[in-house]
C-alpha cells in the first residue's frame, strides 16, 4: 500500500469539488472512462432498505490505469496528465478532461471513492490494484500494490459510497435525459459507444425531435479579436428538458453548461456553442465568469440571436401543414400570395398562431368550417391591429397544456387576471431594480458620479423592500430629533410630542438617511424595532470616520432619557460597497454574526456594517423562487428602462445619456 498525496498546481481552484448540478459530477466520471477509450459505461445505483440512495457505481472497459500511470493521475490537480494531449491513447478518439478534477468531484456524491482496475502489462498479461479516497482526507489517496487480475479484460470500476444525502435528480429519466444532454455530440460522433444509466440506455437520437447547426459567421468581440469558426447546433427534444447551452470546443466537447436565456413555447431543446475561443477561455479559468467577460458575452448574444431565429423559424415550418389544411378547406383568412414583406410577416404571425390553435384548442378542431372560418378573420383583425401585444397575448394562452388552462381557469376563479398580473409585475420590477441597482452602484461611469443623498438617498427611499419586506419608511434624511418625534407618533404618543433636539456627544445634531419601522406581532401592541441606515455613496467606504457617525446616533439615543422605558429595539446600519479593514476585522469577531460591531443589549441597540454584495444577495434570494417560476431573465436594458423610468431626475448622467457597459469588472 503506497499514499498518494496530491500536489496542488498553481491552476487549481479549490472549488472543483462542488458542482452546480449532481448530474455533472457522474458525467465527470463517465467523460474520465470514455478519455481511456472504453466502448461501454455503465452508471449503475443502488438503494437501501429505506430507498435512500446507497452507492453510485460506474463501470467501464477502457484501458484502465497502469501501475506507472497511478502516480500522476492521482497526484497533480490542475496539471492533468492529459494536459496536451487532444486524441485517447489507443483509439484515437477527442479527449474531454485535462485537469484531473473528474475524480475529485466524485466526493460531491459521497465520502468514500474506490476505484478498482485492471490494466495490461507490456508482456499481455493483465494486473489490477485499488486506490481509495475519503472526503475527510481530501487530496490523500492509498494505492494497492498490483496484483495479478482475475479477469483477462481491461477496465475501471468507480464506486461512490458513505452518501450522505438522496439526491433526486439523479432518478429516473429527467437523470437519463441530463446525461443524454451532456454526451449527444460525443455519441453521435462515436455511434460504438455504449453508455447507460440505472439500467437505460443512454441514446440522444431516441429521443431527439430534430436537429439543426448554424455558422455564427464572423464575429467581432468587444476586442480586437474576430472568432471565425463559431457554430450552434440546436437539438430539439421529444421529451423535457432543461433549456441550455452548453459552451464546447471546436470538438463539440462540453467545457460548461449555462441557461439557455430565451423563450421558446412549446419547445424542449439543448443547443452546443462550439469554437476553439471557447476552449482557450476555459483554459484562462473564465468561463464561470460569462456575463462580466464582454468578449465572451459578445459571442453569446450572436448565439441566443441565432437561437431566437431559429424558434421563429420552426413555429412557421410546423404552422405549413396546419395552414396547408385550411386552405383546402377555404377558411384561410388570407387570398393569395403575399405581395409585400410586410404582408408576409403578417402571415408568418397569423400562422404561428394559427399552430397553437390547432394544437391545444380540442373544441376548435371540432367545430364546423363556418365557426372556424370566422373565428380565424376575428384572429387576424385583432393581430392587425395590436400586433404585437394580442399575438404574443394569444400565443401564450393558445401554448397552455389542458391542465395549465385549468388551472388558469382555477384561479381566475379566485381572483382577477388584473391581481395576477399586478403581482407578476411587482415581482419582475423588483428583479429588474435589483439589477440596475447592481449598474448603478458597480458600473464604473455611474459609480464615480453617483451622489449619496441627492440621488441613492432619493431613488432607495422610494424602495424600502430592498432593506427587508416587514420595514415600512418612516422618516427620510431627518435629525435625530424629527427620528424621536417619529417613534413617539408611531407609538401613539401625540400629546408629549418631543421639541427638543437630540445631539450627539459632540454637540451636533446627527442627520440619519432613512429609519424604517415595522411592529413585532406580540402581545404587546407597542413593541417596535427601527432600522436606521446611513448611506455612503459607491466611492466611500465604512471606515473608521464613517463607523464614528453611525455609532455616535446610537449613542445618541442610548444617552437620551426620552428613549427609555420604551419597547422598541433600535438597529443602525452603515452601508456602501466596501469596508476599510479595520472595520472588516471589527464585523467579523468570534461568536457574533457577521456584520455585527456594537451592541448594546441593555438599551437593545445594535450597530452593523453592511455591503451592498450582501444586501443584493439577500433579496435575491428573497425573490429567487418567484423569479424561477416566473422564467424571468432581467437583463441590463429592462433593468435600465426601469430606473429611467421610476427615477430618471436622480440618475447619474451615465446612465442618464448611456447605455450600460455592465458592473465592474
Amino acid at each position: 500500500m503506497k499514499q498518494i498525496r496530491v500536489k496542488v498546481q498553481s491552476d487549481h481552484l479549490e472549488r472543483q469539488v462542488s458542482v452546480p448540478k449532481s448530474i455533472l459530477a457522474v458525467a465527470e466520471l463517465v467523460w474520465n472512462a470514455l478519455d481511456a477509450d472504453a466502448t461501454t459505461v455503465r452508471v449503475e445505483l443502488t438503494h437501501n432498505r429505506m430507498g435512500g440512495l446507497q452507492s453510485i457505481t460506474v463501470v467501464d472497459n477502457g484501458y484502465g490505469i497502469s501501475s506507472a500511470d497511478v502516480i500522476p493521475a492521482f497526484e497533480n490537480l490542475g496539471g492533468s496528465w492529459k494536459m496536451g494531449l487532444t486524441k485517447s491513447r489507443v483509439k484515437r478518439r477527442i479527449m474531454h478532461g485535462k485537469a484531473g478534477k473528474g475524480r475529485f468531484r466524485a466526493f460531491f456524491l459521497g465520502d468514500h471513492v474506490l476505484w478498482k482496475t485492471t490494466y495490461q502489462e507490456d508482456d499481455g498479461s493483465f494486473k489490477q490494484f485499488t486506490v481509495e479516497g475519503s472526503r475527510s482526507k481530501l487530496g490523500v489517496f492509498e494505492a494497492s500494490e498490483p496484483v495479478p487480475a482475475k479477469r483477462v479484460h481491461s477496465g475501471t470500476e468507480v464506486k461512490i459510497t458513505e452518501i450522505q444525502r438522496n439526491f433526486p435528480s439523479l432518478e429516473g429519466a429527467g437523470a437519463v435525459q441530463e446525461l443524454a444532454g451532456q454526451l449527444a455530440l460525443y455519441l453521435r460522433k462515436y455511434p460504438g459507444v455504449r453508455v447507460s444509466y440505472d439500467g437505460t440506455l443512454v441514446d440522444p437520437t431516441a429521443v431527439q425531435e430534430f436537429a439543426r447547426e448554424y455558422r455564427l459567421g464572423p464575429i467581432q468581440l468587444e476586442s480586437t479579436r474576430v472568432v471565425t469558426d463559431a457554430r450552434i447546433e440546436v437539438i430539439e427534444w421529444k421529451v423535457p428538458a432543461e433549456r441550455s447551452i452548453f459552451l464546447c470546443d471546436a470538438n463539440g466537447l462540453s467545457l460548461a453548461e449555462i441557461p439557455a436565456g430565451i423563450q421558446a413555447p412549446g419547445f424542449n431543446f439543448t443547443a452546443y456553442l462550439r469554437s476553439d475561443y471557447i476552449r482557450e477561455v476555459e483554459s484562462a479559468g473564465a468561463l464561470i465568469f460569462e456575463d462580466l467577460d464582454p468578449d465572451l458575452r459578445k459571442l453569446l448574444d450572436a448565439a441566443r440571436n441565432t437561437l431566437k431565429d431559429h424558434f421563429r423559424r420552426r413555429k412557421a415550418e410546423l404552422a405549413r401543414n396546419v395552414v396547408k389544411e385550411w386552405k383546402e378547406q377555404e377558411i384561410y383568412p388570407f387570398e393569395g400570395e403575399p405581395r409585400t414583406v410586410l404582408e408576409e410577416a403578417e402571415r408568418q404571425v397569423f400562422d404561428v398562431v394559427a399552430l397553437n390553435v390547432s394544437e391545444y384548442l380540442a373544441d376548435f378542431d371540432r367545430a364546423d368550417l363556418q365557426s372556424k372560418r370566422f373565428s380565424l378573420r376575428l384572429l387576424r383583425q385583432a393581430i392587425e391591429e395590436s400586433p404585437q401585444a394580442v399575438q404574443k397575448i394569444i400565443q401564450e394562452v393558445l401554448d397552455l397544456p389542458t391542465e395549465k388552462r385549468e388551472d388558469l381557469a382555477a384561479l381566475l376563479e379566485r381572483t382577477t387576471l388584473t391581481a395576477v398580473i399586478n403581482a407578476s409585475r411587482v415581482v419582475t420590477d423588483r428583479l429588474d431594480f435589483l439589477r440596475g441597482l447592481e449598474i448603478l452602484l458597480f458600473n464604473p461611469a455611474s459609480k464615480e458620479q453617483l451622489l449619496e443623498r441627492s440621488q441613492l438617498h432619493k431613488i432607495l427611499q422610494e424602495h424600502t423592500w430592498v432593506f427587508g419586506e416587514e420595514f415600512a419608511l418612516s422618516v427620510s434624511d431627518k435629525g435625530l430629533k424629527d427620528v424621536l418625534r417619529k417613534h413617539h407618533s408611531l407609538l401613539g404618543r401625540t400629546t408629549d410630542e418631543p421639541t427638543e433636539p437630540v445631539y450627539r456627544e459632540d454637540g451636533s445634531v446627527g442627520i440619519v438617511d432613512l429609519m424604517l419601522s415595522r411592529s413585532i406581532p406580540q402581545s404587546r401592541p407597542n413593541e417596535r424595532e427601527h432600522l436606521v441606515i446611513e448611506l455612503k455613496r459607491p466611492k466611500q467606504v465604512i471606515d473608521s470616520a464613517a463607523f464614528d457617525q453611525i455609532e455616535s446616533y446610537a449613542t445618541a439615543i442610548a444617552s437620551d432619557e426620552r428613549f427609555r422605558d420604551t419597547d422598541t429595539r433600535w438597529v443602525f446600519w452603515a452601508v456602501s460597497d466596501d469596508m476599510a479593514p479595520n472595520i472588516r476585522r471589527r464585523a467579523q469577531q468570534p461568536n457574533k454574526p457577521a456584520g455585527l460591531v456594537l451592541e448594546l443589549q441593555e438599551l437593545r441597540i445594535t450597530v452593523w456594517v453592511k455591503s451592498w454584495g450582501q444586501i443584493l444577495e439577500g433579496c435575491r434570494q428573497r425573490l429567487e423562487f418567484f423569479r424561477k417560476n416566473l422564467e424571468y431573465v432581467s437583463d441590463d436594458d429592462s433593468a435600465v428602462a426601469l430606473l429611467r423610468r421610476l427615477h430618471s431626475k436622480y440618475l447619474p448622467p451615465a446612465l442618464v445619456e448611456n447605455e450600460p457597459s455592465g458592473p465592474a469588472d
